[in-house]
């Protein structure tokens, strides 16, 4: 799936800050926007760089965590 312009540059924002030895990060958007499947590819991103070790994940719904 293609991400949003807003959602790529979330991400590499994100990746910099935590770079940089900024362990929090805030995502803000209006319900719909893609914010879950924005945090989906940075977290699947900072898995694949061995940057974190476990991401732990709480969704709404079991449909949103199972994708």
């Amino acid at each position: 799936m293609k991400l949003r312009l807003w959602q790529a540059e979330c991400i590499n924002l994100a990746l910099t800050q935590y770079q940089n030895g900024n362990s929090h990060f805030l995502a803000l958007a209006t319900p719909g926007a893609g914010k879950t499947l924005m945090a989906s590819e940075l977290a699947d991103q900072l898995l694949k760089n061995n940057m974190v070790d476990v991401i732990i994940c709480f969704s709404p719904s079991s449909i949103v965590s199972q994708d």
